[in-house]
């Protein structure tokens, strides 16, 4: 997950999140119907709660992170 976030050492939700977006959307830009899309598709879904973990931390993001999260996340299959 460490290169998914462009090896941060400590990277927030929202960092988490907008890596989540990228894998995602080269995923659904690919044939994400296949078995070899599996891994990147586990990825997003670890990096999902890896944000959903960091922003649970932070009192100051918690407050809409997750329906915030959902939507964007959710755009992508548009």
């Amino acid at each position: 997950m460490r290169n998914a976030v462009e090896n941060k050492e400590n990277p927030t939700a929202v960092e988490i999140l907008e890596s989540a977006e990228r894998l995602l959307d080269k995923v659904l830009r690919t044939d994400c119907e296949t078995r070899a899309s599996a891994l990147h598709l586990l990825t997003v879904d670890a990096l999902m709660t890896q944000a959903l973990h960091v922003a649970n931390e932070d009192s100051d993001v918690l407050a809409d992170f997750a329906e915030q999260a959902m939507r964007r996340v959710g755009s992508a299959w548009r």
